[in-house]
Formats: C-alpha cells, structure tokens, sequence
C-alpha cells in the first residue's frame, strides 16, 4: 500500500510546504496531495495559497514522487476544460507523476468570489460534467460537450500527455461513489472505514457495473488525519487548527473562516481526537496504515497536523515507511 504526505495549503505558505513535500520524497513518501481552496479552514494564523502553480514548482523541486490535488471542486470557480488544461500540461512536463481530484467542494471555493453554492445534487451534477469533459479532452481532437451545466464548443487541448493523467473523484456517500465507478480512475474518501466498506464499495461496484467498467481496476484511497508529536499534549494542542472542519459540515453555505474559526472553537477539547490520530508513538502510525490495507485500501494519504512536520517526516522515515 502506498502511503502519502498531504501538503496543506490552509496552514503553511507555500515556501514552506515546498520543503515539506522535498522532505517527505526524501523520507519514502509515494505521493504529495494539496488542497485547492480560496479560504482556508481557520482565521487566525492560516494561509491559502494556490494549488496549481505551487505543484509546478513541487513537481520541479522533486525527482519521482507523484502529486496532485486532493480535492478540486468544478463547481464555480473552475472550468473542467482549464481543470483537463492544467492536468494534462503537469501530465506532459512530468509523465506519470500528476493527478486530478474532483469533488463536489465547499462554498469556501465559491461564494468569496460572487458564486453561487447550490445543493448537493446541482453539484453532483457538475461534477458529472465534469469528468465527462475531462475524459472527451483527454481523448484528443475538438470536442463538443452540452451538458447539465459545463459545456465546450469545439474545444481542443493542443498539449497532451502520452497516457492520461488519472482522474480521481472523493466524495463520503453513495452517490459520489457511484460517480467514481463510472468515470475515475480512484476514488478518495474520509468516509470511516465501516461506512467505507458496507455503503461506499456498493455504491462503486454499481457504478462501475453501469458503465461497463471492472471496479478492481479504481483505485481506493483515504485521507487519514494525524497528529503526532514527543508530548500527547502538544499533538492534541496542534489538532486545534482543523477543528473548523468538525463543526461545519461540507454541505453548508459557511465561506468565511472567522465563522469557521468560531465554531471550531466551540468543539470541546475532549472530541479533538474525533479529528483523526492523535500520538505520541509513531507506531501507532504504522498501525492504522495496517488497519486501512486490511480494509483494501491501495492508498492512505495523511494530513497531518503535527506541531513540528519536519519531526513527524523524520519519524515516519526512522519508524514507519
């Protein structure tokens, strides 16, 4: 199972997170994901660079590890055609090492620049659109495409990779695992491992099954958080940060993160290890990396909050990859 660093835009810029993803290459990492926000998920102390041209810059400061985004929402800000464009242009500088994530996003992506956030089912929608034009690009020529909401009028892309770089879809329900069966080539979630197993694959076979495709063949990948530092206390300290994310729910219209913020700091200190892997031993690391390929998965990328990121890419190094 390949295990990957996730390079957080929300809480290091992006000077920073360059060296982050050099370490991680450096210490056995397989992979570097980003995020693609506008806003970050915290006010205070945060940040929220840009994902695109800060993987041109990582690809180039590394030498094999592959990276792509983890999650990119084609919901408002971004055409799915410029989304094929930026892929397939990382996808010919690098062969190989890029990928593309879609999903259905947050209104942290959106509304900040005047765009609406419509229900879930308008943006599944889009997605759909979404994947449809990136495979139709992909495929070369000029392309055509009238869809739900996204369209192309004889569109081309004139630099293309050799093979395709992979499209994956994240999502946490069924119907965003439906949507992966049909068109990805992996599926990303933070959907617990039991919901993964009894409600997620379902959903991904019968995706699959309708467009003729073998389900074996998507790739299944999870985002893990972690946090881990020498004191239990400090790792717990540092989870603060992502707190936000446990008191706003992905489908609510919260773009501004002083709200975000704000409700983060109502969650009681005592759920703090509901966010993910709270440590002092990175064994325990090595533990739920065992837990998730037991469970089939191909890939476990870990955000990690840790207060000192170049301590825990060390220690995965010296105990764990």
């Amino acid at each position: 199972m390949d295990v990957g660093f996730f390079a957080a835009h929300e809480q290091y810029a992006p000077g920073r997170l360059l060296d982050h993803a050099e370490l991680a290459e450096g210490a056995g990492f397989d992979s570097v994901w980003t995020s693609d926000h506008f806003h970050p998920w915290w006010d205070t102390g945060a940040h929220c660079g840009a994902a695109w041209p800060w993987l041109g810059a990582a690809l180039e400061r590394t030498d094999s590890v592959r990276m792509g985004t983890g999650v990119t929402p084609p919901v408002g800000r971004y055409h799915p055609g410029l989304l094929a464009q930026f892929a397939a242009t990382l996808g010919s500088m690098y062969p190989g090492r890029a990928h593309l994530t879609l999903a259905t996003g947050e209104a942290m992506n959106e509304r900040p620049l005047g765009y609406d956030w419509p229900d879930y089912p308008e943006r599944r929608a889009r997605l759909v659109d979404a994947c449809r034009i990136y495979r139709k690009l992909m495929s070369g020529g000029f392309v055509d495409y009238d869809g739900h909401y996204w369209n192309l009028d004889d569109a081309r892309l004139y630099t293309r990779p050799d093979e395709d770089v992979p499209l994956y879809v994240a999502g946490n329900g069924v119907h965003s695992a439906k949507v992966a069966g049909q068109y990805a080539d992996g599926f990303l979630t933070l959907a617990p491992v039991e919901t993964y197993e009894t409600e997620l694959v379902p959903a991904l076979e019968a995706g699959a099954a309708e467009a003729g495709r073998d389900p074996d063949d998507i790739r299944r990948i999870r985002q893990a958080g972690v946090s881990y530092a020498d004191e239990y206390a400090d790792a717990l300290d540092a989870v603060e940060f992502w707190t936000g994310t446990m008191a706003v729910g992905f489908d609510e219209p919260v773009a501004d993160p002083r709200e975000i913020e704000s409700r983060g700091r109502d969650v009681p200190r005592k759920n703090w290890t509901d966010w993910g892997l709270v440590t002092d031993d990175i064994g325990e690391v090595g533990e739920l990396l065992a837990r998730h390929a037991d469970a089939g998965f191909d890939e476990v990328e870990l955000l990690s909050s840790s207060p000192n990121q170049e301590a825990f890419v060390a220690a995965m190094a010296d105990g764990v990859l």
